[in-house]
């Protein structure tokens, strides 16, 4: 019997004609990217040329884990990936006016915040933007202007936002449950020491741009 649409992943749908490639990414991500974004990966694609890159260490391992190998078409989709997800952080991002609103503060204060690197921001067009990894829902998450000024002044956004989101092995809690810097600095720090360990994980990192 037929497998029916329902059941079938997105993946094998798409392989057999079900989906365009539109739909089908917009299924996987759950982002409703138009025919503009693909069209600005296209011209970024030939832009680069066909001699593909080397895989960072960063992309080969998310490449792994979802099954990929090293062949031709890896790179290819390394960059799709992460031209995606760099297109889902701008969306995510503060402005300047965002940031100021958030923290209760002027917009002079938080281009000074940023000159200091007590907050974070990379440029995208005429705008500044500020990962959301910084901020909580009502204001900045505690303690982090203590190590924020330790990030690297050239890392790639989508490195300084998975830095401070993603679950650090040094940081844990519950008998060695692993957690981000910023559930660290929100829920667990308190003392200078609990701080320093933060600290350490930004000052120690050497994470490849991606």
């Amino acid at each position: 019997m037929a497998m029916n649409n329902a059941a079938k992943s997105v993946e094998d749908r798409y392989r057999h004609g079900d989906l365009d490639f539109e739909t089908a990414v917009r299924e996987v991500t759950g982002a409703d990217l138009g025919r503009e974004f693909f069209a600005r990966i296209v011209h970024g694609l030939a832009a680069e040329g066909p001699a593909a890159p080397a895989l960072s260490e960063h992309d080969a391992e998310l490449l792994a884990g979802a099954g990929f190998v090293t062949d031709p078409a890896a790179a290819t989709a390394a960059r799709v990936n992460r031209d995606i997800r760099m297109q889902d952080l701008v969306r995510s991002c503060l402005s300047v006016n965002d940031a100021a609103q958030r923290l209760g503060v002027t917009t002079a204060r938080i281009r000074q915040r940023l000159t200091d690197g007590t907050l974070w921001a990379f440029d995208s067009g005429r705008n500044r933007l500020l990962p959301p990894g910084q901020f909580t829902e009502t204001g900045a998450v505690p303690h982090l202007e203590k190590v924020l000024p330790l990030l690297g002044k050239d890392l790639h956004p989508l490195t300084v936002q998975a830095l401070l989101t993603q679950p650090q092995p040094s940081l844990t809690v519950d008998g060695g449950h692993p957690v981000s810097i910023v559930a660290w600095l929100t829920g667990c720090a308190g003392t200078d020491a609990e701080i320093e360990q933060a600290a350490d994980v930004i000052a120690a990192a050497d994470w490849e741009s991606v």
